[in-house]
């Protein structure tokens, strides 16, 4: 585990910003393949996820599994980190290795406001996982009825 990875757990604000001071890969992966902005926004930070961004972090930099900072947070249902991690160009219709998306991940995960958002800003409805799978499914099969009845509402605009 890298030392500004061990000071985002920590949460020492000083101590993140003494490792940007050595020059640190930003983008470099723990043991679990998390690199140090999706530690921030698996922890919720904020601030921390703001710092790491305006100091270079690859806003699209996966972890081992191709899991995007957009996809944890939208799983997570950390709106304002969405909403920052779009602001700050991250791939809306990235896939995993297995091609969940971000709105997968939010549909399966009963986020509504962050599915809401991610249709508004123009994830992929159509898109299929490997099992064939659509955000629409995704949703229906964690039982997000609320999430079900948005999706199916966006889907008939058109």
């Amino acid at each position: 585990m890298t030392e500004l990875i061990k000071a985002i757990q920590a949460g020492e604000i000083d101590k993140i910003k003494a490792c940007f001071n050595q020059n640190p890969d930003l983008n470099a992966q723990d043991e679990q393949g998390n690199t140090a902005l999706i530690t921030a926004i698996n922890l919720g930070q904020k601030q921390i996820v703001q710092l790491l961004l305006e100091t270079g972090a690859n806003v699209n930099s996966p972890d081992n599994d191709g899991w995007t900072p957009l996809m944890e947070a939208s799983a997570s249902g950390n709106l304002e980190i969405v909403q920052l991690l779009l602001d700050s160009g991250a791939e809306i219709n990235a896939k995993t290795n297995f091609d969940l998306t971000v709105l997968m991940a939010a549909a399966g995960s009963g986020h509504k406001p962050i599915v809401e958002l991610l249709l508004n800003r123009g994830a992929d409805l159509t898109a299929k996982d490997q099992n064939s799978w659509t955000a629409l499914i995704w949703a229906a099969s964690e039982k997000h009825t609320e999430v079900v009845e948005f999706i199916k509402q966006f889907r008939n605009q058109d």
